[in-house]
């Protein structure tokens, strides 16, 4: 039971990377920055299922039979919700940031399918900062989904908004809409119609399902889907509910009976979470746990893990810092690479580390300024982009004695980047693991939100090819950027855009 312990403690120290873990000990070898180009690196006696054997620990871990669907457009995401929604028989569960408040469409769809099917339940989970920020308009995610709450009540839909506990009193008051997200969110993005699952990075609302890329992953398993239903279902029972009422907004929030406000009790609100949460782990893993000789290099497995630091959970934490540990050690006797990508050069003080003490090659793939989300923003979001670029300069000049880390940017013409996961090629042609879920790996995706991801081992070989044309259609629209090009393109940046970096680093 040691392993739950240690998600329920809320301060503990990050064990130290050993000495050999330094970045002068990291092999140096020709730098090869395409993963197309990349052929068998070399023979090795162990397989991905035995490399990666030591994630199955302290986690759920599904052995999925049915294929599994990379999806690689938004429109393709788009339609498999509709087709989800229009064909789900027992529940639907959507989790995401919010929903745009310009989507009466898919709302409509939900509608339609409730009308149809007296036995469908529904349940939505969002952010309460995110999903109660009013447009121009003044509609929000709340007030677009409480009609559905009214018109068929809430035996059979619910609408969860969470509210993070970093954020309560005054200080509440004093921040406006926007900038009260940089307190901590509700951050996990999983579509579930009945069996069938959709892990991604991406929001419901319009830019998503036209031109904003992200990643989709279609995976259909009845225990899978419901450990996301419980998922859903365990953080809605701390998250407020919408009700109708309000006649301004449209609708009113509520806790449930015997739960704290976070806003008025973070402390008890905390405790409270902490316990939830470690309740709902703890049945997981022992229910979904596997015997080490029962894998085989044929079984697909699934490996969901959570983080919610600000409740004291760190499973996807420590399930990080495992992974670059077993990549690290693989590659000291084997030639091996990775992609990590995040849709902003944001990487966490640990995750940076990782990368540059291994002696993998790793390949990072990032927004460019032009496809960054707050390239066309107004007021002083429009500079982020440009802080992005001082942070990757600053790694680019940190990682210059390595000629096996690269920096790739994504930029395509009208579209922007929101792709974030990790492609682990190990000594082989095809990714041998891949990560995929709402983590920027970022500090906030570690310190201030709550996040989801699932690690997926692959047991085919037509798996592999579909993750592996995944990648590869990222890096199509991608460049190689250098070192002194960063520094060309932040020459001149004044120096209080250099002052925010704190902030910009652990706020966004």
């Amino acid at each position: 039971m040691n392993g739950i312990r240690r998600l329920v403690l809320q301060n503990v120290r990050p064990r130290t990377l050993c000495a050999h873990y330094s970045a002068r000990a990291a092999p140096q070898r020709p730098k090869q920055t395409r993963l197309s180009a990349q052929s068998n690196l070399g023979p090795s006696a162990m397989s991905a299922h035995q490399v990666f054997a030591p994630l199955t620990k302290g986690c759920p871990v599904f052995k999925i039979s049915q294929p599994i669907t990379v999806l690689r457009e938004p429109q393709q995401f788009y339609k498999q919700l509709i087709h989800g929604i229009k064909h789900a028989q027992r529940h639907i569960c959507l989790s995401s940031l919010y929903i745009g408040s310009e989507e009466t469409e898919l709302v409509a769809e939900l509608k339609n399918a409730l009308a149809r099917n007296t036995k469908l339940q529904v349940r939505v989970l969002l952010d309460c900062l995110r999903g109660t920020r009013t447009d121009s308009a003044g509609m929000s995610s709340a007030a677009l989904l409480a009609p559905l709450v009214q018109q068929f009540g809430e035996e059979r839909v619910q609408v969860f908004m969470y509210h993070t506990p970093a954020l309560s009193g005054l200080s509440k008051q004093a921040w406006p809409q926007r900038y009260n997200e940089t307190f901590g969110l509700q951050h996990i993005k999983a579509y579930i119609f009945d069996d069938d699952v959709i892990i991604s990075g991406a929001n419901l609302s319009r830019d998503y399902f036209t031109n904003r890329q992200d990643r989709y992953m279609r995976i259909s398993d009845s225990q899978f889907s419901d450990y996301f239903v419980r998922l859903v279902s365990t953080i809605g029972q701390f998250s407020f509910r919408v009700l109708n009422g309000d006649q301004a907004t449209g609708y009113k929030l509520e806790m449930a009976d015997g739960v704290a406000d976070p806003t008025r009790d973070p402390r008890e609100f905390v405790r409270e979470a902490n316990e939830l949460m470690a309740q709902f782990l703890r049945r997981a893993e022992i229910e979904h746990a596997v015997e080490a000789g029962s894998i085989s290099e044929h079984d697909t497995l699934a490996i969901p893990t959570v983080q919610m630091r600000q409740l004291g959970i760190t499973q996807d934490e420590s399930h990080m810092r495992e992974f670059f540990e077993l990549v690290h050690a693989f590659a000291r006797n084997y030639k091996s690479r990775s992609l990590m990508a995040s849709a902003y050069f944001n990487f966490s003080d640990q995750y940076k580390r990782s990368v540059l003490d291994s002696a993998s090659r790793w390949d990072l793939l990032v927004a460019s300024p032009q496809a960054n989300g707050f390239y066309t923003a107004q007021g002083i979001s429009q500079y982020i982009p440009d802080m992005y670029s001082i942070i990757e300069h600053e790694f680019a000049h940190m990682a210059r004695a390595r000629n096996d880390i690269s920096i790739e940017e994504y930029m395509r013409d009208g579209w922007t980047f929101h792709g974030k996961g990790v492609w682990s090629y190990l000594n082989q042609p095809l990714p041998q693991l891949t990560m995929i879920g709402s983590p920027n790996y970022g500090y906030r995706s570690i310190y201030r939100d709550l996040e989801a991801q699932v690690t997926v081992v692959p047991g085919n070989t037509q798996l592999q090819k579909d993750i592996h044309q995944e990648a590869l259609g990222l890096l199509a629209h991608s460049k190689i950027v250098s070192q002194d090009e960063l520094k060309q393109r932040t020459r001149g940046s004044p120096l209080w855009l250099r002052g925010l970096k704190p902030f910009v680093m652990k706020k966004m």
